[in-house]
């Protein structure tokens, strides 16, 4: 009796072990195709104004708007050099501050939306507090302590840093010369 019944399991055993292994297949490719859809979903990058070169990486990837895929944001690898660009994007318009956001969730569900700051008020990179003051010192009255060489040795330094203009370093130049 008992040989009779094994007899049967055995024979069950290869459709059992088959359906079990197509069930744990279909299961696999469900989460794949999950987790793979959202990676390869691309973000909406768009500013105003529109035509901002986009950064990411450090390399340009192209102009607003934009779809850009996640893997070029978050790459598999990547330099040494480049970590502290990882998971971030830049925007670049001439006459504009630059942007640079890190990409979050929010970003990659709803986009990035850009408002950069334009106009002769703004240097294209002047980002903090420090180098927005060093800009308006060169502005403001001359220094007392700085002799006419020294105050043109810092227009130029502002000017190498990419702090403010060539615009602005001519008008600073100018600013220095007529104190004379």
């Amino acid at each position: 009796m008992f040989l009779k019944h094994s007899g049967k399991a055995l024979a069950l055993f290869p459709l059992l072990l088959a359906a079990g292994c197509s069930t744990v297949d279909s299961v696999g490719s469900d989460i794949g195709h999950m987790f793979s859809s959202s990676s390869d979903s691309p973000i909406r990058i768009e500013s105003d104004p529109e035509g901002a070169d986009v950064y990411v990486m450090g390399e340009k990837v192209g102009v607003t708007p934009l779809k850009l895929g996640q893997r070029a944001v978050f790459p598999n690898t990547y330099p040494k050099d480049k970590e502290s660009l990882y998971g971030q994007v830049t925007l670049k318009k001439a006459g504009c501050s630059d942007y640079t956001k890190s990409v979050n969730a929010k970003i990659l569900d709803v986009g990035l939306k850009a408002k950069l700051e334009c106009g002769a008020s703004s240097s294209p990179s002047a980002s903090s507090g420090s180098e927005v003051r060093e800009i308006k010192e060169v502005r403001s009255a001359p220094r007392l302590s700085e002799t006419v060489e020294q105050r043109l040795e810092h227009i130029k330094e502002l000017l190498d840093k990419g702090l403010i203009t060539s615009d602005e370093a001519r008008k600073a130049r100018e600013h220095v010369i007529n104190d004379l």
